[in-house]
């Protein structure tokens, strides 16, 4: 039994067609639905998410917004959007009183709703939610000074939440001394908005290759395509199709003179952003779905995939652990390995169908109920 609480979650984005299947979204409404009273504190512009409080009072901190500036402007901006949408959230905590508030990782937000907690009657417990996989980048000064930050932040922090286990070791590694702050939630999918047909292992699949993905350079397209064209000479009745926002045009423009000069033109499609109906369609559609990056926090399109019963190839990244013994599992930027996987695959129908059943079976454990479940959990041995 649930004891009913106020839980106010802030999201400092647009919540909006692009983020109704992404965690934003589905967390608190699934909170909203195990009984929470959830105050979503989001960016203006933002539609309401059923069964919360939506407050669309806060800036977008996007750097896509502001890409003319210079890097100083922009981190003073952000510093001061960051302090104004505080002290919009403050307001709103003044008037609420949360037992708790969950929130992205904005570290100045964080570092002034611990001073606030620390000087005011309001004793919320703070979660932050990461998108992250553990591993800083950048040179020695920048990793320095991120990882003195993370410090500062989690110590404000009553939990971290991370989104793979993969991210865990890495945070063992750097951040040895905040490991007991952290809890790890697998990200979910949507099964309200993606509907998956019980006799969907019945189904007649097409002989594709299917990638769901930005198409960027850190997506590994590029290495997709150069694996798939070692193999489709041999199985030329296979084909790839690429569904996702051309985010690049240039990197795209290459992929496209890439695929040309591999004489592959007429195996390969590129279908840009499609709606999720559409996007349904072909997932049902597909034999195989394969996720070439080179870094990604979890990846919903790889949970997507489990739950339209597709066997997967993936890179070691963020959240790769859940292709475990239900796909195959590929080191980032190693062509030759995607290529021997992808024959693997294409070559032995009752693989494929043994493993599109394991897919089915481990996406029961994916959906965004679970991962809200799991949050409660969380909540609960904090209180």
């Amino acid at each position: 039994m649930i004891v009913t609480m106020d839980i106010v979650f802030v999201y400092c984005g647009v919540i909006g067609s692009l983020t109704i299947k992404k965690d934003p979204f589905c967390i608190p409404y699934e909170l909203a639905r195990l009984g929470f009273n959830i105050t979503a504190v989001v960016s203006n512009g933002s539609i309401g998410i059923p069964g919360c409080d939506t407050v669309a009072v806060l800036r977008p901190l996007d750097v896509t917004l502001y890409r003319k500036l210079s890097l100083n402007l922009l981190l003073r901006l952000f510093k001061i959007i960051q302090i104004s949408n505080f002290l919009n959230i403050l307001r709103i905590i003044r008037g609420r009183n949360p037992q708790v508030v969950i929130t992205y990782y904005y570290p100045l937000i964080i570092m002034l709703l611990g001073l606030y907690r620390k000087f005011s009657k309001n004793h919320y417990k703070i979660v932050c939610k990461m998108d992250w996989d553990g591993v800083i980048r950048g040179s020695a000064v920048r990793r320095f000074f991120y990882k003195l930050v993370l410090l500062l932040t989690w110590s404000l922090c009553d939990v971290v939440i991370i989104e793979s286990y993969e991210a865990l070791k890495n945070v063992v590694r750097i951040l040895p001394c905040m490991v007991g702050k952290v809890r790890v939630i697998w990200n979910g999918y949507s099964d309200k908005l993606l509907k998956v047909p019980e006799d969907i292992t019945a189904r007649v699949r097409e002989r594709m290759v299917l990638t769901v993905a930005r198409v960027e350079p850190v997506k590994g397209i590029h290495n997709l395509i150069l694996a798939f064209a070692k193999v489709v000479r041999r199985y030329g009745d296979w084909k790839l199709v690429i569904v996702g926002p051309i985010n690049n045009k240039r990197y795209y423009d290459c992929l496209q003179k890439r695929v040309k000069q591999l004489k592959i033109d007429d195996k390969v499609v590129f279908l840009g952003e499609i709606p999720d109906d559409e996007l349904t369609h072909i997932y049902m559609k597909a034999s195989i779905f394969v996720l070439p990056s080179y870094v990604e926090g979890f990846s919903i399109a790889r949970v997507e995939a489990l739950a339209y019963g597709l066997p997967i190839i993936t890179t070691a990244t963020g959240g790769s652990e859940i292709v475990r013994g239900v796909g195959l599992i590929v080191k980032p930027g190693d062509i030759d390995g995607l290529a021997e996987a992808l024959e693997k695959l294409i070559s032995n129908d009752v693989l494929r169908a043994s493993l599109s059943e394991a897919a089915l079976n481990r996406a029961k454990e994916l959906t965004w109920r679970k991962s809200a479940e799991r949050v409660v959990e969380i909540i609960k041995c904090m209180l």
